[in-house]
């Protein structure tokens, strides 16, 4: 009994003892540059998991044992090591890492170098800059936050694609891909700036983007556009942490086009709806008395997008993870557009011994949405109708009117689509990758890799009847069943009146028909699986003091394989079920459809850098690929790069108290770029239904090529970056130029060859041009801090030759126009139809006063490409108060307004209100006999006609000016951390006002200068076509964030 009650004594003792060792440590952290609180700063008790962070006013608390390690370290700054010996306060001064020599980079392969190594073009943006505009598309968001860098997005949609190029573009063929290449913490993505919208901007620690083919000559093919670094955040050891944010934004439309309020539907100046002319404004002057409605605006609602997210952090020494949900919900102005969106991100790290660690990130996204369908209708619908009227009363559809003779063209209101038909997109997306990083020796690191990004996709859809053929009625009375023509005619009078005021269809029409008008359904799916697997070693060899050498080499093997199917069919049987099953209609070879497509990479790739005190750099890059579209003989292909730099600062020692830094570097670079698209070395074969024996044979309208080689990039960049004034204001500045050779083109060929296109290798291009980077600290001290950023940069690309007898190669059509990459002109024109000339560029008219109308088809009428574009940004943040804001504008740059165009055509232009019927004189000359022009007086009326010949039939009327200067939003904070020092749960608490699209100032007409009809387009692109976007909109957000 004795020595169990001694044994609980020592217990006991040895508990107060241990009880008595432990202390409570409370201090502040601060940097030396300015004296500032660092907030956020991690406090960590070495070799376990009990940690803490800095409050906003650098104050942190922590209970350790005595004797314990404490850690403290933060982005930027250099670690700091405190033992504790019994004192209750520890304060640390802590060191900022030199922004201008250490910072550190994510480069090409997930190699991490310090910036002051790096001999080419790279900027970054921070998960500050990436979520202050609040945009659902972190793309979106590097508009005018890097220099070089255009965004495009198709409209004002929650599902608008976007389309980011760098430099301008490196192929000229449509279905070449000129987007840079997306990796994710390590990971090749596919898609391109409308598939990273699939990224959660808040999970986004930082975006790094590779500009040049040095930048990013390691990832090889893929990267020939650029590659942008996406690195979402990590895990840090020490105590759990949560955050949460929540956010909600009211959308409205801005810019909506006007239109005219005077005239009728019609044609000719008369309301003729039986022959098709009850759309637009060419009818009659409207009585005074008559209604009209604003249907373009009375189309469109509010929109609302909320989001929400929850994040959770933490680990030990060994093993850190993070995971992330969030859930969003984006309700656009067109109704039933709407985006609903569910992420999920897991990360881990766990080392396993001291030699080997693992990584890895589980990337779940499942996307359900109903795009905006075509707008265009509601630019044409007639001013005296409300738009908002779709149904009668008792729910049955409403035509405008029955349409004489052909009853399908009876027009309904587009709201009936968007309210009654069904459309369901659906898509999930899996983004799984690992890594294993093996240190076997000292210097050595060899990581292996395998990611996979699954995309499965699923569309299901009906559109409901516009008319219905339950009923057939019999076929209109015949001539010869009366001997009475008064008869005769009376009865065909009779029954055409009652005919066309019924929805129902004769025999004889109701063959005829197209029976999509009776309904139909579709449904698709696809899947999509890039496997990339690499392996990778670098070395960095042993030297002598000041000399460094790091070797890196390794192996990468990529499969893209995808497959596709979709059936539909059309004409229900029975009303109201709406089934495949339920269709009358479907035929073969054109509603039922299946696909398969792959496409095998693989390359090594080797680099070798060296460096004199990082003062002196020097890296050789070499890579070989092999691609399974290049043709047998011309695989492997080879490219390499050379890059250099030298710190002329420090090696001449020219810094002083104004001028802190400067460096000079450059580059060369060459890489490959493959056929986008396989299977182009075989004859292609169709089934012909209407052949009598319905068999195949081969389609001549499919390219073959036999003999492709890669498209070859020579690119060369020279860059200065500087630092004054003890490295507040920091300037970069780049001039590069690029070359592409063997350009990979499909054009049409001699039908004697047995084809119509063929693809082949012919064509060279030219970009060059000019980026600078300015950041100043303007404002610095306790209390305050201000910066400022200024980014500016233009590109010229230019066509230097095409294959023989071919001046341009087109886009996608647009009418008569065509985005085009002109010989001797831009990469990024615009060709279409023009007024005759004379030398001096003045419209030679008729005797008549009518202008001449070039008989060329394709004139160049335009370039898309701007003359420089820019943005400036600026944080203020004074105590807990911010203030952030972005202008980004360009000068330069033409759009094709196709949808101006189209008011004209439909008599619906503002300005024919105006113009209308008025007598004037065209501006132009008139040739006289001698050769000699004279100033043309001749007046003409501009009606109907005359307006639709002479003005919209000219495509080069409607190029426009795409300079603009944009507040593209303007974000006011307030963070309560400072009053919740006390509060044991809240350890951060911020909360933000953003306007967005707030102001524009252009003198463009249509709804905005910044658009793409196909942000998917490939070769020249669609960047500049003005093609019935959905308006953009104008944002107020409100978003609280919490962390705990």
């Amino acid at each position: 009994m004795k020595k169990i009650l001694l044994l609980f004594a020592v217990l006991f003792l040895s508990l107060q003892v241990s009880l008595a060792q432990k202390v409570t440590v409370t201090g502040t952290v601060t940097s030396k540059e300015d004296g500032l609180p660092i907030i956020g700063a991690s406090v960590l008790e070495k070799g376990t998991t009990n940690g803490t962070i800095t409050n906003y006013n650098g104050v942190y608390t922590i209970s350790v044992p005595i004797g314990a390690t404490l850690v403290f370290s933060y982005v930027g700054m250099d670690k700091v090591e405190r033992k504790v010996t019994g004192e209750g306060k520890i304060d640390v001064i802590m060191n900022p890492t030199a922004i201008a020599i250490d910072e550190v980079i994510v480069t090409a392969m997930g190699v991490k170098a310090e910036k002051k190594k790096l001999n080419f073009a790279v900027q970054s943006v921070d998960a500050e800059a990436i979520t202050d505009g609040r945009s659902p598309n972190f793309v979106n968001s590097l508009q005018g936050k890097i220099s070089g860098v255009s965004v495009t997005s198709s409209g004002g949609s929650p599902n608008a694609g976007s389309q980011i190029l760098l430099r301008g573009i490196s192929s000229i063929n449509p279905s070449q891909n000129n987007e840079p290449l997306f990796i994710l913490d390590g990971m090749v993505l596919s898609g391109g700036g409308s598939a990273a919208a699939d990224i959660n901007p808040s999970d986004i620690e930082n975006v790094t983007v590779l500009k040049g083919a040095a930048a990013s000559a390691l990832y090889g093919q893929n990267a020939a556009n650029g590659a942008i670094m996406i690195t979402t955040k990590t895990a840090k050891a020490g105590k759990m942490s949560l955050s949460a944010n929540a956010s909600i934004q009211s959308d409205t439309p801005t810019r909506l086009l006007e239109l005219q309020s005077i005239y009728g539907p019609g044609a000719l100046g008369f309301y003729r709806p039986q022959e098709s002319g009850g759309y637009g404004g060419w009818g009659p002057l409207l009585d005074k008395d008559e209604p009209v409605y604003n249907n373009v605006k009375n189309y469109f609602q509010s929109g609302l997008y909320q989001k929400y997210d929850f994040s959770i952090n933490g680990g030990s020494d060994k093993f850190q993870s993070y995971a992330s949900v969030n859930y969003s919900r984006h309700d656009g102005i067109v109704p039933k557009d709407y985006l609903d969106k569910m992420g999920l991100l897991l990360k881990g790290n766990y080392e396993i011994n001291n030699k080997i660690s693992a990584n890895f990130m589980t990337n779940i996204v499942k996307n359900s949405y109903r795009g905006a369908g075509s707008i265009s209708a509601i630019y044409s619908w007639p001013i005296n109708d409300d738009i908002t009227h779709y149904k009668n009363s008792d729910g049955s559809i409403r035509y405008r009117y029955i349409s004489i003779p052909k009853k399908e063209n009876s027009p309904i209101s587009p709201l009936w689509s968007r309210y009654m038909d069904y459309g369901l997109n659906s898509s999930t997306r899996n983004l799984l990758q690992g890594s294993l990083i093996y240190k076997p020796l000292k210097g050595l690191e060899i990581t292996g890799r395998l990611s996979l990004d699954q995309n499965n996709y699923m569309y299901d859809g009906y559109q409901v009847p516009r008319f219905d053929d339950s009923i057939i009625l019999d076929n209109p009375p015949k001539e010869s069943d009366y001997t009475n023509l008064d008869a005769y005619a009376q009865a065909l009078k009779e029954y055409n009146d009652y005919y066309y005021s019924v929805p129902y269809f004769n025999e004889k029409d109701y063959a005829s028909v197209d029976k999509d008008f009776f309904g139909n359904y579709s449904y698709s799916q696809s899947k999509r699986e890039l496997v990339t697997a690499t392996l990778m070693g670098n070395y960095k060899i042993p030297l002598p003091k000041d000399f460094n050498l790091e070797v890196l080499a390794g192996t990468e093997i990529k499969t893209d394989n995808r497959i596709s199917s979709s059936i539909n069919g059309r004409d229900f049987v029975i009303p109201g079920t709406y089934s495949i099953s339920n269709v009358r209609e479907i035929v073969g070879t054109n509603d039922v459809s299946l696909n398969h497509w792959e496409k095998r990479n693989a390359g090594v790739f080797g680099e070798l850098r060296s460096d004199y005190k990082g003062l002196l750099n020097l890296s050789v890059t070499s890579r070989w690929d092999w691609s399974s579209t290049i043709a047998y003989k011309y695989n492997p292909y080879f490219y390499p790069s050379v890059t250099g730099g030298i710190i002329f600062s420090e090696i001449f020692g020219l810094s002083n108290d104004w001028f802190s830094y400067g460096k000079l570097r450059g580059n060369w670079a060459r890489v490959g770029k493959d056929v986008a698209t396989p299977y182009l070395f075989d004859r292609k074969y169709t089934q012909y239904p209407t052949l009598p024996d319905g068999g195949y044979g081969a389609d001549p309208t499919m390219s073959v090529a036999s003999n492709l080689q890669p498209e070859i990039s020579d690119s060369w960049e020279i860059g200065l970056e500087t630092r004054f004034f003890s490295s507040k204001t920091r300037l970069d500045v780049a001039y590069y130029s690029t070359t592409v050779d063997n350009q990979i083109v499909t054009v049409r060929v001699s039908p004697a060859s047995g084809y119509i296109l063929q693809t082949r290798n012919e064509g060279n291009i030219k970009n060059h041009g000019v980026e600078i980077s300015l950041d100043q600290d303007i404002l610095k001290n306790k209390d305050l801090l201000w910066t400022g950023t200024l980014n500016f940069g233009f590109n010229r690309g230019k066509v230097l030759s095409l294959p023989e007898d071919i001046v341009e190669l087109q886009g996608t059509q647009y009418g008569d126009i065509f985005p085009t990459a002109y010989l001797n002109g831009s990469t990024t024109a615009i060709s279409g139809k023009d007024y005759l000339r004379n030398e001096k560029g003045e419209i030679i008219c008729t005797p008549d006063g009518y202008p001449k109308i070039n008989p060329t088809k394709s004139v160049l009428i335009g370039n898309r490409e701007p003359d420089f574009l820019m943005g400036l940004t600026s944080t203020l943040k004074y105590k807990g108060i911010s203030l952030s804001f972005l202008v980004d504008g360009r000068k330069g740059g033409d759009v094709m307004n196709v949808t101006g165009r189209s008011l004209w055509s439909s008599g619906q232009h503002k300005m024919l209100e105006f113009y209308r019927g008025r007598q004037v004189v065209w501006y132009g000359v008139v040739e006289q006999a001698d050769g000699t022009y004279v100033k043309n007086t001749t007046p003409i009326v501009l009606d109907n006609q005359t307006i639709i010949n002479y003005y919209y039939n000219v495509s080069s009327n409607f190029i426009e000016d795409g300079s603009y200067i944009r507040l593209s939003y303007v974000t006011l904070g307030y963070d309560f951390t400072n009053k919740l020092k006390n509060n044991r749960y809240i350890h951060g608490l911020r909360c933000s006002l953003t306007g967005t699209n707030l102001f524009l100032l252009t003198k463009y007409s249509g709804s905005d200068p910044q658009i793409n009809a196909s942000t998917s387009e490939g070769g020249t692109g669609s960047m500049g076509i003005d093609n019935y976007p959905v308006p953009n909109t104008r944002g107020i957000n409100f978003t609280i964030n919490a962390n705990f």
